[in-house]
C-alpha cells in the first residue's frame, strides 16, 4: 500500500491542506498583536524562526525517515500535539481580541 504513488499524492494534498489556515492564522496573529511601528520587523524575524524551524526540522527527520517512516510521522505528530500544548500551557497576556479596534 505505502509504494502506491496515489497514497503519497493524497498524504501530501491533506498536509498542504492543513498548512493554508495555520498560515492565514499566523498573518492574523502577528498582524494583530504586533505594534505598527514593529510589524514588519515582527514578520521578518517570525518568518526566519519558522524557516529555521523547517531546517532543524528536516535535518531531524532525515536519519528518523531512514530508520522508520512510521517512526517520522510518529515524530511529526507528536511535535504538532507538543506544540498544542505549549500554547494551552503559557498563561494568556489577559488582553481580550475582542476589545481591541478592527485594522483599517
Amino acid at each position: 500500500m505505502w509504494g502506491q504513488p496515489a497514497v503519497l499524492v493524497a498524504a501530501l494534498f491533506l498536509a498542504g491542506f492543513g498548512e493554508g489556515p495555520q498560515l492565514a492564522a499566523l498573518f492574523a496573529i502577528r498582524h494583530r498583536e504586533a505594534p505598527e511601528r514593529l510589524r514588519s520587523q515582527v514578520f521578518t524575524t517570525g518568518a526566519s524562526l519558522k524557516v529555521t524551524g523547517f531546517a532543524l526540522g528536516a535535518a531531524a527527520a532525515g536519519p528518523v525517515a531512514a530508520w522508520s517512516l512510521p517512526g517520522a510521522l510518529a515524530l511529526a505528530a507528536a511535535t504538532a500535539f507538543l506544540a498544542a500544548g505549549l500554547f494551552f500551557a503559557v498563561p494568556s497576556t489577559g488582553t481580550d481580541p475582542s476589545d481591541r479596534p478592527l485594522p483599517t
